[in-house]
């Protein structure tokens, strides 16, 4: 029984959390400071996901993906939206979107939190809409 007590806990102290930190997020943003949103990512060319954070700066012209794994990966924004891979999902709240940055590079899928992916779509498909005058 104390381990079920434990797992709703932990789920609900997940939940509330994630509301928290995305609310924060959500207002930093429109006051024109930089924020992390926790990621997955994958290049096109590589078979699993890595755990890091997009570090998105109001504005910029690229958006970092930073992990401890792989380091720091700039994805340049103006790029074009593409429907992520169906089986790789980490959970169901995770949503996942393929992105290209322009160019010619390379397709990277990423994966993030459904209620944090509209302020990824923003922040790397249209950043001037998001720079403080």
């Amino acid at each position: 029984m104390g381990e079920f007590i434990g797992e709703l806990m932990a789920l609900f102290a997940d939940g509330f959390y994630r509301r928290w930190h995305v609310a924060r997020t959500t207002r930093r943003l429109a006051a024109g400071r930089p924020v992390r949103v926790p990621c997955s990512a994958r290049p096109e060319r590589r078979t699993g996901y890595t755990n890091g954070s997009l570090h998105i700066t109001p504005g910029a012209d690229s958006v970092a993906l930073v992990s401890r794994d792989d380091g720091r990966l700039d994805l340049p924004a103006g790029g074009t939206f593409h429907e992520p891979e169906p089986d790789t999902w980490h959970s169901q709240d995770w949503a996942a979107t393929g992105y290209l940055p322009p160019g010619a590079g390379e397709l990277v899928y990423l994966q993030v939190d459904s209620r944090y992916l509209p302020m990824v779509h923003v922040a790397l498909a249209d950043p001037r809409s998001q720079r403080t005058a």
